[in-house]
């Protein structure tokens, strides 16, 4: 495998969850928030965080302090 490959195997495969959960949302809330949800993820875990501590700040951004986050899908 090259370096070119090995990069695009570790990239699709490590920012597979923010495209399932994009995937999902969009069914919910429409495209445009879901993809902003997603590409916000991604750049959360582009800057260190791992999957779910990104999804998990991601979420409370569009929720009023105190409420309760929804289930991961």
């Amino acid at each position: 495998m090259t370096n070119q490959e090995h990069l695009q195997h570790q990239t699709l495969t490590t920012i597979s969850p923010a495209v399932r959960h994009g995937l999902r949302e969009a069914h919910y809330l429409g495209y445009r928030h879901a993809l902003t949800e997603a590409v916000a993820i991604g750049y959360l875990m582009g800057k260190g965080y791992d999957y779910d501590t990104a999804w998990r700040t991601v979420e409370s951004w569009w929720r009023p302090p105190g409420t309760p986050l929804p289930q991961m899908y």
